[in-house]
């Protein structure tokens, strides 16, 4: 639609085709996704505080390795097969993260009980925790919008994973536009190595 428009537009207007390539450049390049747009590489990641799996509340500064953190929004590990496989990679990438002075965490919307019957069925270790009413993710600009309350999967995340240092601020973001695909943590790693 959009194409045809510019088309009509150039036509109308007797400009030359260069003209017309350089508007559908410049309108591919605003439509280009971002993910976490409110909270940019630089910047202090919003103060968290929320349950783990056992109940017991966490923050942000408790929750950080040495060196960091590493920080995975997802959707859910009760329904979504695509967090499950990322919370299995992760639990595996895990060690190699804590030898680089990183601790990780994940952060869903899944009430404390599903939470623990996740870390007990696949290992986890490490912190998952509850986003009571999405406050969290509404705090960071990241609900899914396309879900109305009531929905099963309203107050979910886009997905995407911060890689944050020891001070709270955002060094990296790693996500993709399709929720489906998920960013390999070989690349949180190398960035990782910087910190």
């Amino acid at each position: 639609m959009l194409f045809i428009q510019l088309l009509r537009r150039t036509i109308l207007a007797g400009l030359p085709a260069i003209t017309l390539s350089l508007l559908l450049l410049q309108s591919a390049q605003a439509q280009e996704f971002i993910w976490a747009p409110q909270l940019p590489v630089g910047s202090a990641l919003p103060p968290i505080t929320a349950q783990d799996q056992t109940g017991t509340l966490r923050s942000l500064q408790d929750i950080s390795g040495e060196k960091g953190l590493v920080l995975v929004m997802s959707r859910s590990f009760d329904w979504c097969p695509y967090c499950i496989a990322q919370l299995q990679r992760l639990v595996e990438a895990e060690p190699e993260f804590q030898a680089m002075g990183i601790n990780v965490a994940s952060m869903t919307y899944d009430p404390v009980a599903t939470l623990a019957a996740a870390a007990e069925e696949h290992g986890v270790e490490f912190p998952l925790l509850f986003d009571e009413n999405v406050k969290h993710v509404n705090a960071m600009g990241l609900r899914n919008t396309q879900y109305e309350p009531g929905q099963r999967p309203y107050g979910i995340p886009y997905p995407g994973i911060f890689l944050i240092d020891a001070q709270g601020v955002i060094r990296a973001k790693f996500a993709e536009e399709d929720y489906k695909l998920r960013p390999e943590f070989s690349l949180v790693m190398e960035e990782a190595k910087k910190l």
